[in-house]
């Protein structure tokens, strides 16, 4: 039961917990509008009620855009709570489970307001102890902000803090919590500066304030796009995605709820269902999102030209069931040879590129206005690696061409060979 919160707060929906807190949507009926409710579980001690109410107080007295509102908190009957804003409650996690990292676009914007509203919540005495994905909000409505604030603590100085919010934020940008992956890498206009400041956060070189101001003064690198030729068929494939992120947007991306909530259902499926990171309720063998039709080829200078040529319309044909493989190697790729790619053409420029296949699987994606004479003369774009199913790069809009995508390094199998497959490549406006 939870503790005696005011009348004016009517209980709705049970979201779920966050750790030891319940989470509950409510409508708060003075001024007519929705809040979130949160309070430790009925176990709490006198010591758990303190942790709580001290980083929540010191939220309440933060005003910035990128830290949540808290209206009112309260100790009462042996345990406490907090009412704070409704903003959704989509996390990073959220979206990272549903198979979508921060937008580009928007991410030094939100990155450094981040930063800066810990900055503040830190002047204001709080540290929040517990600062990871699932502690950022950020839905289509709102600017990403820090919240979580009452969690059991795993560490208590700012320092620690803003570690983990660096941390947090090279996740949001990569989709992965391996240090290795650089946002730079990743993420295509993200500059090697965001890289720095990050790592420098991470190890305690940068406080909360110097981080905001170093990711505030870098900019995103973009590519020109002057001159490209005018084409309807994009805009209406813009208008439909900005149309699905609008109803997105007002249901949440995903939300660890009950599951005998009457509604606000979790968008990415339960442990057992769960497919591929970008899988939804149900695991389909369908694309949710229109793909780009693409024309491939296999692409191996270093080898014999030949890799599997039959099975490769796999990777275009929008079901996840079937799969390109490369031929089994018996040692790593790169004692063979420097790697072994796929060319997809497409008609207009894309935004993004999604691969699934093979855990384990490095690559880098190349891009070039025609097909190159000699593999040196491609357009790196970035790399990445296959941690859970699938990988998506956001890339900047160029005029149409050829993507190469090409694969470095293979995982091993169970017979000992090396070798990956590759389910789907799916190139999106």
């Amino acid at each position: 039961m939870p503790p005696r919160i005011p009348d004016r707060y009517r209980m709705n929906v049970r979201l779920g917990a966050d750790g030891d807190i319940e989470e509950w949507m409510a409508t708060d009926e003075h001024l007519e509008r929705p809040v979130l409710i949160r309070f430790p579980g009925p176990d709490a001690d006198a010591d758990r009620i303190a942790s709580f109410l001290a980083p929540v107080r010191a939220a309440a007295a933060t005003t910035h855009p990128h830290v949540q509102r808290i209206y009112a908190a309260d100790e009462v009957d042996g345990s406490a709570f907090a009412v704070a804003e409704w903003d959704g409650a989509v996390t990073i996690a959220d979206r990272l489970k549903a198979g979508e990292t921060l937008p580009i676009a928007e991410y030094l914007t939100n990155a450094s307001g981040l930063a800066s509203g810990l900055a503040a919540f830190h002047a204001n005495g709080g540290i929040h102890g517990a600062i990871d994905p699932r502690s950022i909000h950020f839905s289509a409505a709102h600017p990403a902000r820090l919240a979580s604030f009452g969690r059991v603590p795993i560490t208590t100085t700012a320092a620690e803090d803003t570690a983990a919010l660096a941390a947090s934020l090279r996740t949001a940008i990569t989709g992965s919590d391996n240090p290795s992956v650089l946002p730079s890498h990743v993420a295509e206009g993200i500059p090697s500066s965001v890289d720095v400041a990050l790592a420098e956060a991470e190890i305690g070189a940068l406080d909360a304030t110097g981080l905001a101001d170093a990711l505030s003064s870098s900019s995103l690198h973009r590519q020109p796009d002057a001159g490209r030729p005018w084409s309807l068929r994009p805009l209406v494939l813009f208008a439909f995605v900005v149309a699905a992120v609008l109803v997105l947007s007002v249901v949440g991306l995903s939300i660890d709820v009950d599951p005998d909530s009457p509604f606000l259902y979790p968008a990415a499926p339960a442990e057992q269902e769960q497919a591929s990171p970008t899988s939804t309720v149900q695991a389909i063998d369908t694309p949710t999102e229109i793909a780009i039709p693409a024309v491939v080829s296999v692409y191996d200078p270093f080898g014999d030209g030949i890799e599997n040529d039959e099975a490769l319309d796999a990777v275009v044909d929008g079901k996840r069931a079937t799969k390109w493989e490369t031929e089994p190697y018996p040692s790593p790729l790169d004692e063979t040879k420097e790697g072994v790619g796929i060319i997809l053409e497409s008609p207009i420029p894309i935004g993004a590129i999604e691969i699934t296949g093979t855990s384990d699987t490095q690559f880098t994606v190349a891009w070039n206005a025609t097909l190159p004479d000699v593999p040196g003369d491609w357009e790196r774009i970035g790399a990445g690696q296959i941690l859970t199913g699938t990988t998506r790069l956001d890339v900047a809009p160029r005029e149409q061409g050829f993507w190469l995508v090409w694969i470095t390094s293979l995982p091993q199998r169970a017979d000992g060979s090396f070798g990956t497959s590759i389910a789907e490549i799916r190139l999106l406006p």
